[in-house]
């Protein structure tokens, strides 16, 4: 990425950050992973919102227990959202601590 394509890439996240209430880690086959910005639920624990299509859930950043489900999503869908969660932990608190408007975490 060139000097001034980063430089257009930081203004659009900062108009979207300020546009929507939840910010988008990642896309892998349909599972969408995202921190919500601006959320008063009952579960507190740092975490991560992982959706597909049909079914969401909250996934804490710290051990991966799921905190809440909605809708059906197959057990091949909540392994690969686990795993992913694993291999970019560092990601998910980095990107926890940038947007959500929380506790500072670290799970390292």
């Amino acid at each position: 990425m060139t000097e001034n394509e980063q430089k257009i890439f930081l203004e659009w996240e900062f108009f979207l950050r300020n546009l929507t209430d939840f910010v988008q880690i990642a896309k892998i086959n349909g599972i969408k992973f995202e921190v919500r910005t601006n959320e008063q639920s009952g579960h507190h624990r740092p975490h991560l919102h992982v959706s597909t299509s049909s079914a969401s859930m909250s996934v804490a950043i710290d051990d991966g227990e799921i905190l809440a489900c909605t809708g059906k999503i197959s057990p091949a869908q909540k392994k690969m959202a686990k795993e992913w969660m694993e291999k970019n932990r560092g990601l998910v608190e980095s990107k926890w601590n940038e947007f959500s408007n929380g506790v500072k975490i670290s799970v390292a």
